[in-house]
């Protein structure tokens, strides 16, 4: 069955998973972990990268929004990325980014730990979380800073789109015009976190006013109250704050739409 057909992941309040290693079993939530995990705030992520492969591509743009648990911005922060000498920066009909941008940016290494430490005690919520939340599993898990195996807590905004409204495609620009969320620059990416911010917000009054009490992804948030797969060093954190490089450049638009599919961005 293709990927965008299925029912969002993480629908549910008793389909525990084990956010630790895989193999662990996750017991049942009581009802006191259900209280708490609904206090559970979010960061929102959007990456741009030099193509779809997490294991073959790099990183070249980071953006993460941090909401409370209603989906308010709490701060929000977005940084260029330098791959290294020699990388293709690939697609920049795409992206915008061409590779003369990304001179004197940090690399990965260097935000590496801010971005766990903002990440961590928080569900991470993306527009094709499958994308994104690929592309940190696998640089993050490789540096160390995420237990081998781990699943990290998510919620897919562009998966739960037909729960609560009625859209014609799930792209990201769609999604926010249906449901009147304002969107700058597509595949600029602290532009796209905070369109996909928008449309968590969207949802969480949408449910709220058809009282789904908790909300539909409780599931998610049970995981994320748990999660201990986290792991970064304080100092290097806060070392990370003073490299920050936001894009300067508006981003570009995509050439041509895009199918729905798990193989391409939104």
């Amino acid at each position: 069955m293709p990927f965008y057909h299925r029912p969002p992941a993480d629908r549910g309040p008793l389909r525990p998973r084990s956010p630790m290693a895989s193999g662990q079993a996750a017991a049942t939530p009581t009802p006191a972990e259900l209280a708490e995990a609904v206090g559970v705030g979010y960061a929102v992520v959007d990456l741009e990268t030099t193509g779809l492969s997490p294991t073959t591509d790099s990183i070249l743009e980071i953006a993460l929004v941090l909401t409370d648990a209603a989906g308010r911005v709490e701060r929000c922060w977005s940084t260029l990325i330098d791959p290294g000498a020699g990388v293709d920066v690939g697609p920049t009909h795409i992206h915008g980014l061409v590779a003369e941008e990304l001179i004197g940016a940090p690399g990965l290494d260097d935000v590496a730990d801010l971005f766990v430490a903002d990440l961590a005690g928080r569900a991470v919520v993306a527009h094709n979380a499958r994308f994104d939340v690929g592309f940190l599993t696998q640089a993050l898990g490789t540096r160390g800073l995420l237990d081998r195996g781990a699943r990290v807590p998510r919620v897919c905004t562009m998966e739960w789109a037909r729960h609560f409204m009625t859209t014609p495609s799930r792209r990201l620009t769609t999604c926010c015009e249906v449901a009147g969320v304002e969107i700058g620059r597509h595949h600029n990416a602290l532009d796209d976190a905070l369109a996909a911010a928008g449309l968590l917000r969207h949802y969480l009054a949408v449910g709220k006013q058809r009282g789904e009490e908790p909300v539909a992804w409780i599931g998610a948030l049970v995981d994320a109250h748990r999660f201990t797969g986290w792991h970064w060093d304080a100092q290097r954190a806060q070392a990370g704050v003073e490299l920050l490089t936001a894009r300067t450049t508006p981003g570009a638009e995509r050439a041509r739409p895009e199918p729905e599919s798990s193989g391409s961005r939104q």
